[in-house]
Formats: C-alpha cells, sequence, structure tokens
C-alpha cells in the first residue's frame, strides 16, 4: 500500500543459519550485551539477533530504514529471510497519527460547514494542526519509500541474497 510504511520482502541465500546471524550481529550492537562494541567496526544497528530471527533499530545509517525485522527459515544451503522494514516500530503508532488526524479533519469540516458553533479562532488552530500533520504525514512517507530501496540492497548485500517473490518460497516456510 503506498501510504503504509511497513514493507515485506524475501530473500534467498545459500548461506546456512548461522553465518547470516553472524554477519548481522556484526553490524549490530546487541542489546543483550550490555551495549558493548567488541571490534572496531562501525555498527548500524541495535537490537536482538539469533539463528532464527532479528529484529534490529537504524542508529548508524541516515540512507536505509529505521526499522528491520526478520525472520530466518530454511535448512541448509536454501535459506529463506523474511525481512519485514519499517518506517515505524509498530504499525499501531501509524493507525494512531492517522486517527489523530481523521478525527481533526472530521472537527475541521463540521467548524468549516457551521455543524459546530466554534469560535474562529479555535477553528484557524486546527486548520493549521491539520495542514501541518498531512505535510508531516506525507514528508515521513515519502522518505521511507525513498530509502526502501537503499534498505534491501544493504541487506542483499549483507546477506549475498537474492529478492525472491512469495511464490518462490516453499510454502511450509510462509507461515
Amino acid at each position: 500500500m503506498f501510504l503504509y510504511p511497513f514493507k515485506t520482502i524475501w530473500l534467498k541465500t545459500s548461506a546456512e543459519r548461522q553465518v547470516l546471524a553472524d554477519l548481522i550481529v556484526q553490524q549490530t550492537y546487541l542489546s543483550d550485551a550490555d551495549y558493548r562494541k567488541r571490534d572496531k567496526m562501525a555498527k548500524f544497528f541495535y537490537g536482538m539477533v539469533n539463528e532464527n530471527e532479528f529484529m534490529l533499530e537504524n542508529i548508524g545509517n541516515n540512507r536505509i530504514p529505521d526499522f528491520f525485522e526478520g525472520d530466518i527459515v530454511g535448512v541448509g544451503e536454501e535459506t529463506y529471510v523474511k525481512l519485514k522494514i519499517g518506517a515505524l516500530k509498530h504499525s499501531r503508532m501509524y493507525f494512531l497519527y492517522w486517527a489523530i488526524l481523521l478525527v481533526g479533519i472530521v472537527f475541521w469540516f463540521r467548524a468549516l460547514f457551521g455543524i459546530d458553533t466554534v469560535d474562529a479562532g479555535i477553528a484557524y488552530a486546527f486548520s493549521g494542526i491539520v495542514l501541518f500533520l498531512l505535510g508531516y504525514g506525507f514528508y515521513f512517507l515519502r522518505q521511507f519509500h525513498l530509502k526502501t530501496t537503499s534498505g534491501i540492497d544493504f541487506f542483499r548485500g549483507l546477506l549475498q541474497a537474492e529478492w525472491i517473490s512469495i511464490q518462490d518460497v516453499p510454502s511450509i516456510f510462509r507461515l
């Protein structure tokens, strides 16, 4: 969906699950390691990584989206990564934003068409708030959509994987 700042893709790689987890760990401050940096490499993420899944927040690369969640599935050298890319940590924040905006627009239209007797100053203030929220929302979504491709390319390069469609993933792994 165009206005929804979340995207799910599938990657296929020939590496084993533990190797994929190790590649991601090299780029991550681990939440269960007391934020210690064990080497001199630049770290791009903060989060949790194991050989089955990962949850990462971008802290060091401005060209990729802010949140990544992934499930690593597969056996042996046929491994699939379900990568969920998001501009927000949870979709409920996105729905909360749009609910506030919708209530503001309804209030604004009711005042505009004279259904409610509202002071003109309040109506103008709400107009400004609604226009600001609309502008910020579209800017926020545009930035996410511009960063999505580079985020996918980052993980394709990191995991040495190819981007595949969901039909190419065995049905046992799609759950």
